[in-house]
């Protein structure tokens, strides 16, 4: 197998199915691996594994699990590492951009603009964190999700106690943010491929609403992004040491511009809706350059 793409998904899933048929259209071997269907092993002292569906081990591997990544996941990708399948991204990358607070503490120390988090772990954590940032309205978010889902705004202490209540749960916290009202507010996701902008789109935020994820909405727009916009996904991607990263940029008039989070597996539906470029196939391009499939 040249390029295995590592996800719980479906073959029918947007981006599953979009890199198979980018991987077959340029001739490549190409399959879909459930690394909880992998069994990892070290035998006579060295790195192997028993693959349940007789997989070849790919030469390199696309990791698409994302924020939801599973500790025995990453187990996975440190062996596979191990091994010498090329990972994109890298098992520290993921690792690095799959907690959302973790990841903007980085990004702050990189020299980037977030907005004021405060993490959390008990309620009373929760209500100094929040007088903290300079009150409500604020944005509870847990630590990893995706499509917009785990967050959710507080504009009263009855409200923030609810969100305690039903997604506070112990070990994982909350993280709790300053709110950046929807108004004359522009919503980038930048992907970025090797240090380069390759493609970006405007998201528009609902009347019902203050988030403006793809998967809520449905809508987006193709944009240039300025060189402003630019420079700060491309340095988000670097500095969490990500091949490939989905970059969602605010710009607040009066208040500036703040990397909201960088995605390691980012969906690109609405990229190739807005755009009309063909992502997977940038995607398996930079696969195949990673290590030289294409002179196979």
């Amino acid at each position: 197998m040249d390029i295995g793409i590592l996800t719980v998904k479906a073959p029918d899933y947007h981006p599953n199915r979009r890199l198979l048929e980018a991987g077959v259209s340029k001739g490549l071997s190409v399959g879909l691996i459930d690394p909880g269907r992998l069994a990892p092993s070290i035998l006579n002292g060295r790195a192997g594994s028993a693959w349940q569906e007789s997989a070849r081990i790919p030469t390199v591997a696309l990791t698409r699990q994302g924020a939801q990544i599973t500790e025995s996941s990453l187990v996975v990708l440190a062996h596979l590492e191990s091994m010498g399948v090329v990972l994109i991204n890298s098992r520290k990358s993921v690792l690095a951009a799959k907690n959302k607070f973790t990841s903007l503490g980085l990004l702050a120390k990189n020299g980037l603009p977030v907005p004021d988090t405060v993490f959390v772990n008990t309620e009373e954590a929760c209500f100094r964190g929040i007088e903290t940032i300079g009150g409500y309205p604020v944005v509870c978010k847990k630590t990893s999700g995706r499509k917009g889902r785990g967050v959710f705004l507080a504009e009263t202490p009855a409200e923030a106690e609810d969100i305690i209540e039903r997604h506070l749960l112990p070990g994982d916290g909350l993280l709790i943010q300053r709110f950046i009202a929807p108004a004359g507010r522009r919503d980038f996701r930048v992907l970025v491929i090797d240090g380069t902008v390759t493609a970006a789109m405007e998201m528009s935020v609902p009347d019902d609403d203050f988030r403006s994820n793809y998967a809520i909405t449905g809508k987006s727009r193709a944009v240039f992004p300025d060189e402003s916009v630019s420079r700060m996904a491309v340095q988000c991607a670097r500095g969490l040491g990500l091949d490939i990263a989905g970059v969602d940029i605010i710009d607040s008039p009066g208040k500036g511009r703040f990397v909201i989070e960088a995605n390691s597996a980012p969906g690109f539906r609405g990229l190739e809706k807005a755009t009309g470029l063909d992502i997977a196939a940038m995607i398996i391009d930079y696969a195949m350059a990673s290590n030289k499939l294409s002179g196979k």
